[in-house]
């Protein structure tokens, strides 16, 4: 099983006592005891949780923590997996730690919400850092440009609503994961920040098949945005759309935050997502459980301003953490409206998968409980490379360059912690 590791905003945990891995229906589940493996139809939930509840018969109090990539999702969506040749920074689409125990209540980040930004960044700052020769990006500024108007052009052939495009950027860093994951929770603390250590893996059996190996793999994330937290029978989504830099003033600050509440664009598009969010939670809530606690509430973190709205419901009591997942992932604030479509439309726009990036990052508990986050502000380490993304929503009146620099205000900050020079 190797040496694995966590951090995780709001949790303790007690001894890792297994880890799971799965590639589409190959598995892998490795425990203090031994390795069993499978290569079944069947979900790669369904096979994750069947060995959550075996191990709960030994470790009443057993937890997972743990990720699942964004291309998971295609499954749910009946989209064909994507499966780019060569990818430096291919990992297993399922992947959790398994701890004898989860206990909630450490200190979660609180400097969230400073007066104005601890540390602003400016459009020649950050371009000066993709510069950088340790900065080596998938995606130039002109074929982002292009892509963002294809978007513009699907809206306004009704195809989507919205859609939320990406970059990738690789950098080579000497830092380790713990270090940027301390540096971040300084600089831009967030409140889901993680960071999750696997050891290498192989999955398949060599008697039906070649296995599959990866590498060590470190994921690293920042991220302000809940996907979903249920607590019992009660679930809670909060998506975010619209984002603005933070001030380097008190005066210019609250400019800035007035001029993002009264953005006709941020707050329609916060809207489409919101609505899509309510679709999703209703697929398996009680009938009229839904409802829309906050629209469009303001946010305030480190380097910038989000809007944030709240939706919640209330699922049956036979309604399994898996079951929600494969209602709501992947998320609506991270692909668009219509969903499927739109995860169509980006698959054949965005050059180099996605990964963890827009999936989900969170744990599960012994009873049930769960709380993800939307793995935004996120990047994967393995060996001296670093994948950093940044992206944002597209609709029918964004500004090609607006939404570039958009895009480069999220990775900023991460940029700043990667690039030593």
């Amino acid at each position: 099983m190797g040496r694995p590791g966590v951090g995780f905003s709001g949790l303790q945990t007690g001894n890792c006592i297994g880890r799971f891995a799965a590639m589409d229906s190959c598995w892998t589940y490795e425990t203090v005891t031994g390795v069993a493996r499978g290569d079944t139809p069947a979900d790669p939930l369904e096979s994750l949780n069947h060995a959550f509840e075996e191990t709960k018969r030994a470790f009443p109090k057993a937890g997972m923590i743990g990720y699942i990539a964004y291309e998971a999702g295609f499954r749910w969506l009946n989209l064909k997996p994507r499966r780019p040749d060569g990818d430096p920074f291919a990992l297993p689409l399922v992947q959790f730690l398994v701890f004898d125990e989860l206990v909630r209540g450490a200190k979660v980040p609180t400097r969230s919400s400073p007066s104005v930004a601890g540390d602003p960044f400016f459009p020649d700052q950050y371009h000066r850092l993709l510069e950088s020769p340790h900065v080596r990006r998938t995606v130039d500024r002109s074929d982002y440009l292009s892509a963002v108007r294809q978007i513009k052009r699907h809206i306004s052939d009704g195809d989507i609503y919205q859609a939320n495009y990406t970059q990738a950027f690789d950098i080579e860093s000497p830092l380790s994961g713990r270090e940027i994951y301390g540096m971040l929770a300084r600089s831009n603390p967030a409140p889901f920040a993680a960071h999750l250590h696997f050891a290498p893996v192989r999955m398949g059996d060599s008697d039906r098949g070649p296995r599959i190996a990866f590498p060590t793999v470190e994921v690293i994330s920042s991220s302000p945005e809940r996907f979903w937290k249920k607590r019992g029978e009660f679930v809670e989504t909060r998506p975010i759309k619209g984002t603005i830099a933070r001030g380097v003033t008190p005066a210019e600050d609250r400019l800035l935050r007035r001029r993002l509440v009264a953005s006709g664009k941020d707050r329609a598009e916060l809207l489409m997502i919101t609505d899509l969010e309510r679709n999703d939670l209703g697929v398996f809530a009680d009938i009229g459980s839904v409802q829309v606690e906050a629209l469009r509430r303001i946010r305030g973190f480190a380097s910038v301003w989000h809007l944030e709205s709240i939706v919640t419901a209330r699922a049956p009591e036979s309604t399994g953490w898996e079951q929600i997942m494969r209602c709501m992932f992947p998320g609506g604030s991270i692909t668009g409206a219509p969903k499927r479509r739109a995860v169509t439309i980006l698959r054949e726009l965005e050059n180099v998968p996605r990964g963890v990036y827009c999936g989900a990052i969170g744990w599960i508990d012994s009873r049930g409980n769960a709380d993800f986050s939307v793995a935004i502000r996120t990047m994967v380490k393995i060996g001296s490379r670093v994948r950093v993304y940044g992206g944002g929503g597209i609709v029918a009146d964004s500004d090609p360059d607006a939404e570039y620099e958009e895009s480069l205000i999220k990775v900023a900050p991460i940029l700043r912690c990667l690039i030593r020079e």
